[in-house]
């Protein structure tokens, strides 16, 4: 298994500044995304956001934010693919094949189905037997709803 890779050059942000319409805050996002996805790719909007309050030294992205950051995705030309709960954003060159789970501090659904079927076949199992399986291989002892939700949804995908 691989590690997953994390962009950690982050131009700094004012959130003041974006909103503003300040060119050099406006770049350094659109830097920021562009990067973002070239290096962590596939990657989920949420992790990208939490990426990007890292930037903006902020605990929550605001709607505003969020509305500038998806124009941002659109003019970038990023490539998007459905992950039941979030979009996972790909390199404009397009959508590729994922071939290894990679390991990383990222919660079960911000890891891309793609990623997580590959885990699931390794595993063999079905149902439940297959969720406890995929918790214990992240050290995870609770089976939330949500996680529940996603791990059916990636077992539907095998």
């Amino acid at each position: 298994m691989a590690c997953y890779k994390r962009f950690n050059n982050l131009k700094k942000i004012s959130l003041d500044d974006l909103y503003n319409g300040n060119p050099t805050a406006l770049e350094h996002l659109k830097e920021n995304i562009f990067n973002v996805v070239d290096i962590e790719a596939p990657v989920t909007l949420n992790t990208l956001k939490a990426r990007l309050r890292e930037a903006f030294n902020v605990a929550k992205i605001s709607q505003k934010a969020l509305d500038i950051i998806m124009e941002d995705i659109k003019e970038l030309g990023l490539k998007t693919t459905d992950n039941l709960y979030d979009i996972v954003l790909w390199p404009k060159e397009g959508i590729f094949d994922v071939t290894e789970l990679r390991e990383g501090d990222r919660l079960i659904y911000d890891i891309p189905y793609q990623e997580m079927v590959l885990l699931a076949r390794s595993i063999n199992k079905s149902g439940e037997e297959l969720y406890r399986s995929i918790l214990e291989h992240f050290n995870l002892q609770v089976l939330t709803k949500k996680a529940f939700d996603y791990l059916s949804f990636v077992e539907k995908k095998m």
